[in-house]
């Protein structure tokens, strides 16, 4: 296996750096501890609706602070019932009620909830977390998330408890990194900013997700699994999201688009453009030189099953391998781009 001069790694990690400097996320995103707290309202109505035109009163509780919020359900292929037994939500929140508090700034979140009630989802729930974990260390271009251990309360006075996890907010992303949210229709690749596009097209490789489009979606806008935001250089970035169907994570209920061409999510399939083979070769560098930081992410987790936390690292050390050898990379990265 050939190795990555270790200068060039240092020098591209501090690059990396250089590129812009960052806010510090919001106060919810802050901890990395489990946050506690209490979702009461329709659920069994919105299970059964799973309506995304209607919203729902509910309570919210964390601690000592109880807030008013309405509740939407939200997703594509994890609204359907045959895919998740509970649909994922948007809470909203009044924002003159969380103002100085932990929710500060956070007028709406995804919640991500707990598909099914069994150890395989659950454990699907955590690789997930850890993917949005990993991209936060590679790039300050990513989503934070934080962990939570959630009652719900439903209308019946039933409750339970399920793990689950708020996602940061499109806006609080963009103003940390000083770049403006856009809404727009299909763009063209000269239109991508290159570093960011490259690192996301590498990490959406090693992962093996090939359910996304940086350009384009199913409806004509942009994007599929991606928001789209703009700098000062008139440059889109890609801000990557929904890991479920990746092959680290390897769903039962994953599968690929048939014009892919491949039979499973675990076939790993770069989609990355030929216009970005040279900043695609520095995110490598930047992979290579993280690849202990992000490796221990996922072999100190100690919320994941053993058998799950194994095949997770065993996974992604493959491919580690397969970018860091240079005949292997030539061919499956480089020699497979798109034009």
């Amino acid at each position: 296996m050939k190795r990555r001069n270790s200068r060039s790694a240092g020098w591209l990690a501090i690059l990396f750096l250089l590129q812009g400097s960052p806010a510090q996320a919001d106060r919810l995103f802050e901890s990395a501890e489990t946050l506690d707290i209490v979702v009461s309202g329709p659920l069994l109505q919105i299970q059964k609706e799973r309506d995304k035109s209607a919203s729902y009163k509910a309570t919210l509780t964390t601690g000592q602070d109880s807030f008013n919020v309405e509740m939407r359900v939200r997703g594509n292929k994890r609204l359907n019932p045959d895919t998740c037994r509970r649909p994922p939500l948007w809470i909203d929140f009044e924002p003159e009620s969380i103002k100085k508090t932990l929710y500060a700034h956070q007028k709406n979140l995804k919640l991500v909830v707990l598909c099914k009630d069994m150890l395989k989802y659950r454990n699907y729930l955590r690789m997930e977390f850890l993917i949005y974990q990993m991209f936060n260390r590679l790039t300050p271009l990513s989503y934070k998330v934080r962990w939570l251990n959630v009652s719900y309360v439903d209308e019946k006075g039933k409750s339970r408890q399920e793990p689950g996890f708020f996602i940061e907010r499109k806006s609080r992303l963009a103003k940390r990194n000083e770049l403006e949210t856009t809404s727009v229709g299909r763009i063209r690749v000269s239109e991508l900013e290159p570093d960011s596009s490259a690192l996301v097209a590498l990490f959406q490789y090693i992962i093996s997700n090939a359910d996304y489009s940086v350009v384009a979606s199913a409806d004509d806008s942009c994007c599929h699994n991606a928001k789209i935001l703009l700098g000062e250089d008139s440059r889109y970035r890609p801000v990557i999201y929904d890991f479920d169907s990746s092959g680290l994570v390897d769903a039962h209920y994953a599968v690929p688009n048939p014009s892919l061409k491949i039979k499973k999510v675990t076939r790993r399939l770069y989609r990355g453009y030929c216009a970005h083979n040279i900043q695609v070769g520095e995110a490598r560098l930047r992979v290579l030189g993280m690849q202990r930081e992000l490796l221990e992410l996922l072999e100190t987790d100690t919320v994941l099953a053993k058998k799950s936390r194994t095949k997770m690292i065993k996974f992604f050390m493959k491919s580690l391998q397969i970018i860091e050898d240079d005949e292997t990379w030539q061919k499956k990265v480089l020699g497979a781009c798109r034009s």
